[in-house]
């Protein structure tokens, strides 16, 4: 689990454990460590654990706790006289002495390891600074997640994945079989990190497997292929970055993340600006955010790359929020011919489907013609647009 997504109170308490360990105890401290957040992470309570309660290891100075116990002085307040009596002057000098020094190994260790608590700490037990070099010769290998430290034999080299690549290709074109492609490409994925291999080669790994993800409505896996393009890219290395800007920015706009938006906006230079994939995106904001629902459903149809297949995950939501307008402003009745060529849809028979989904079908037939009762639907839409308020991480509605 990446350190990024940790509680607040989980890097607090990392940064205390720290902070509160001699130097020669740091070793035994960070294993410690380390073992109790890998248990907690398999229990599945690393994230709902209030950190900020749990004791320290025993390898931190001063004993584990790191609150006051109910009911008990601190020997060192000037009001427990009693206590005060049985511990002479020299011994509170030396008591200080023992503190002062403590505390100055302490920042000392801070001073000299700013970055080791969260960053340099190493969960998985294996030493950080060796890269693993894979001696697999196989070309198809099934996913597991690691619970220890990789084996090079079981790890495919760089020559190996390219030619694995070259035939997940050929077996996606000709099979089509997303279950075993989704494997085979995390497989991939996890050899090419274990190597720490960062190149043109895994940028393209990753956006194949996003473009396939996107094809099969898996918004999971396209996210964290999305979330290594855009790291990837930053660190300077070439890809279809344009290509996957737009789709970033789409993505957010199917889960309404606006902050989002603005934010990847104001990262745009000028000349990324000016392409045509970026641009495409930035016309399907802008007409979202003036409700120029004609606009949007000819930029729908008119999507470039995979950017279709984002949208098909808000068309729906769109659609309904754009038949409320309808509905609202043209009574009595909405030829269905009308609604097909406004809202993107392929036949008259999908308009009904549409509504049948909505609980808003309200049809009427005169002369042939089918249209739609407003009045009647206006309120059935209404309620359906419900379900579209809650949209998860994954970009689900829920």
């Amino acid at each position: 689990m990446a350190v990024e997504t940790w509680p607040a109170s989980l890097k607090q308490y990392v940064q205390d454990v720290f902070a509160n360990c001699l130097l020669e105890k740091r070793d035994e401290a960070e294993t410690q460590l380390r073992n109790l957040i890998i248990e907690s992470h398999k229990a599945g309570t690393l994230l709902t654990t209030d950190w900020s309660e749990m004791d320290l290891p025993s390898a931190c100075s001063g004993g584990s706790s790191r609150k006051k116990k109910k009911g008990k002085k601190n020997i060192f307040h000037p009001q427990n006289n009693i206590l005060q009596q049985k511990i002479s002057s020299e011994e509170e000098i030396k008591r200080l002495r023992r503190l002062r020094r403590f505390e100055e190994d302490a920042a000392q260790f801070r001073a000299e390891n700013v970055s080791t608590p969260l960053n340099a700490m190493n969960l998985d037990g294996n030493n950080s600074n060796k890269t693993v070099i894979g001696t697999c010769r196989k070309l198809e290998k099934h996913y597991l997640r690691l619970t220890s430290a990789p084996d090079p034999a079981t790890v495919r080299p760089l020559n190996v994945l390219q030619q694995t690549l070259e035939l997940l290709k050929d077996k996606w074109k000709n099979e089509q079989n997303y279950t075993y492609i989704c494997d085979q490409f995390k497989s991939m994925r996890q050899d090419l990190t274990v190597q720490r291999i960062k190149n043109e080669f895994t940028v393209q790994v990753y956006e194949i497997h996003a473009r396939i993800a996107l094809e099969k409505s898996d918004l999971g896996e396209y996210n964290q292929c999305q979330t290594q393009l855009k790291g990837l890219y930053a660190s300077g290395i070439s890809g279809h970055e344009m290509e996957f800007t737009a789709y970033r920015i789409l993505y957010f706009l199917h889960t309404q993340n606006w902050a989002d938006v603005n934010a990847a906006m104001a990262n745009l230079t000028p000349e990324q600006k000016r392409n045509e994939f970026v641009q495409h995106a930035l016309k399907v904001r802008s007409s979202l955010a003036t409700a120029n629902y004609h606009q949007f459903f000819i930029l729908y149809k008119t999507a470039p790359n995979m950017g279709g297949y984002l949208m098909d995950h808000f068309c729906e939501r769109e659609r309904v929020q754009s038949l409320i307008i309808l509905c609202k402003a043209c009574r009595p009745t909405l030829p269905l011919s009308f609604i097909q060529n406004e809202l993107a849809f392929d036949s008259e028979e999908d308009v009904i489907k549409f509504l049948q989904e909505q609980k808003a079908n309200y049809l009427q037939e005169n002369n042939g013609n089918r249209s739609l009762d407003a009045k009647a639907a206006y309120s059935a839409l209404l309620e359906g647009s419900k379900k579209y308020k809650k949209i998860d991480i994954k970009g689900q509605v829920y």
